[in-house]
């Protein structure tokens, strides 16, 4: 999604990176353990990442 890889992790962390250096870009404390994968989609024409941690769905916009 635009040039970076979005991950979750046991850590409560929800991280975008660089997808060509690696560099972290953004994250999110979730306050939960991410288990899922992380999702991408466009609602006219605006392009979002969305994750699912615990019982919670927590979704971005991206710029």
């Amino acid at each position: 999604a635009g040039g970076l890889v979005f991950f979750g992790d046991d850590a409560e962390s929800f991280e975008a990176v660089d997808a060509q250096t690696g560099k972290p870009i953004w994250h999110f404390n979730t306050g939960q353990n991410i288990a899922a994968s992380p999702m991408s989609y466009a609602i006219n024409s605006k392009q979002y990442v969305a994750i699912a941690a615990g019982s919670d769905i927590f979704s971005f916009a991206l710029p």
